[in-house]
């Protein structure tokens, strides 16, 4: 009976040594990256600058799949002199999503978002691999990540 009492936690603590060696357990899945976009105008300038347009940062409202969709997280880029939005478009069931920008009453744009689905042994993987605006394809600025949507 003694012996069996020093053998049970002997065997708990191989049992959760084991567990907790498993590839596994120490891999963590990296979290999708936002798509990150600015808007312009016609001549390349902050869409926000021309107040007769009707457009303001706090208007824009996203649908995601024809629903509300409330991960927008705002910031401006000195950078590029302009406010940047960040979203995670992500829907773990698809590779592909459309996100309906609307910019106001009036004006409505289409942000179609690919990414590949990589299933792995311990996770799944989703990297962007195509973006199209209105039916365009774009691509990531080189330096920032950004996509340049131009609304107006």
């Amino acid at each position: 009976m003694k012996a069996n009492k020093s053998v049970t936690p002997l065997l708990l603590l191989l049992l959760l040594f084991g567990v907790a060696c498993s590839p596994c357990a120490t891999l963590r899945p990296e979290p999708p990256a936002p798509v990150a976009f600015y808007l312009v105008d016609a001549s390349g300038k902050s869409a926000f600058l021309n107040p007769t347009k009707g457009i303001h940062p706090d208007s824009l409202q996203l649908t995601l799949d024809n629903e509300p969709f409330n991960y927008l997280f705002t910031g401006m880029d000195e950078s590029i002199g302009n406010m940047v939005f960040e979203t995670y478009p992500v829907i773990y069931n698809k590779s592909r999503v459309r996100m309906l920008l609307h910019l106001n009453s009036l004006n409505t744009d289409t942000l179609d978002i690919a990414y590949t689905v990589s299933r792995g042994k311990c996770y799944t993987d989703y990297t962007y691999s195509a973006f199209y605006f209105n039916g365009k394809e774009l691509k990531r600025h080189p330096e920032t990540g950004y996509l340049q949507l131009q609304v107006l």
